[in-house]
């Protein structure tokens, strides 16, 4: 569904000193500079598969998503959309993806609701019976009944994000690229927002490709994950692999009855505060084991409560931009 071989991306920006003379320097005499943005990067998703695209900022995430949805030219490389290239067949392209930039939005501020699907089903040429049928479909699982004859300005920000679902799927796309989908909404939204990833990619097997900074997105809804950093492929493969990776990594969470006075410093062990009554022991399971973790903070600390942590995604994430560990 998505092919994707050695794309790279390149930006030339200008390279300018500080300072007003700085500024005038390179208004007269403008030096670039080249910036690598994505470096030889191959991606392949196959037809139902909901793939994390992960990286920090500045990795290279966007830019590949442009390259793949054919805002952006590559340097090097080509891509294939379903067998179609988006930078030479953008109309057919357009026709199979769906696509869902933070948010910047698909509708019109000042129509409403009703109305702006319309628009959308006309633009795609979406027969009437079938954008009625769908459009009941997309109601009825985002919740819009209520709102369907509001301007977009006048709602919510949940609310405009449950529209901009709709509106991407009254087309029905065979491919969704979702960049930060959920990013500043409340936890109520944000599971009927997944709720729906799962229902779509169930129901019409459905592609989808997502990056996001909320990594319970990421685990809810992707098996498999893609790790970039800068710009180059750190992970490609299943969530639940990594894990077994990182499973020598434990953390141990500890309520105490005292505040904390001091912490606590011994070799291999990570000694994280939370507050005066919290705190997190991070250590690897090929030095200590969870039973004298346990009992050297117990000769430490008057504890109230113990609570053994699961591997958290960002853990592992973040040990691998750390460590530079690639596979």
């Amino acid at each position: 569904m998505i092919q994707a071989e050695h794309l790279s991306k390149t930006y030339s920006v200008i390279d300018k000193e500080v300072g007003l003379k700085g500024s005038i320097k390179a208004f007269f005499k403008p030096k670039k500079k080249l910036i690598p943005a994505v470096q030889d990067i191959s991606l392949q998703v196959e037809k139902g598969e909901i793939i994390g695209y992960i990286g920090s900022n500045g990795s290279g995430k966007s830019t590949t998503i442009k390259m793949l949805t054919g805002v952006l030219f590559p340097d090097q490389g080509q891509v294939r959309i379903n067998g179609l290239n988006p930078q030479e067949q953008r109309k057919e392209v357009n026709k199979q993806i769906g696509v869902l930039f933070g948010q910047k939005s698909h509708l019109d501020w000042n129509l409403p609701v009703q109305e702006s699907f319309i628009l959308h089903a006309k633009i795609y040429d979406v027969p009437d019976q079938l954008f009625k049928e769908r459009l009941a479909v997309l109601i009825d699982l985002l919740d819009l009944s209520d709102i369907m004859k509001q301007p977009i300005r006048n709602l919510s920000l949940g609310q405009r994000v449950r529209c901009e679902f709709a509106a991407i799927f009254i087309h029905q796309p065979a491919v969704v690229f979702l960049d930060e989908p959920t990013i500043g909404l409340d936890a109520s939204v944000k599971e009927t927002i997944r709720s729906f990833i799962r229902y779509m990619n169930q129901q019409y097997q459905t592609t989808f490709l997502i990056t996001s900074h909320d990594m319970k997105d990421i685990e809810s809804l992707c098996e498999r994950i893609f790790i970039i950093d800068k710009g180059k492929k750190v992970y490609d493969g299943s969530l639940t692999i990594l894990k077994e990776r990182f499973s020598t990594i434990k953390t141990i969470l500890f309520s105490t009855e005292k505040p904390i006075e001091q912490d606590l410093q011994l070799e291999g062990l990570e000694f994280v505060r939370k507050d005066d009554f919290h705190f997190e022991i991070h250590y690897q399971t090929k030095f200590w084991t969870s039973a004298q973790v346990i009992e050297q903070v117990f000769n430490h600390f008057t504890v109230e409560d113990v609570t053994m942590k699961e591997l958290e995604i960002e853990t592992m994430v973040l040990q691998i931009y750390e460590e530079g560990i690639h596979a």
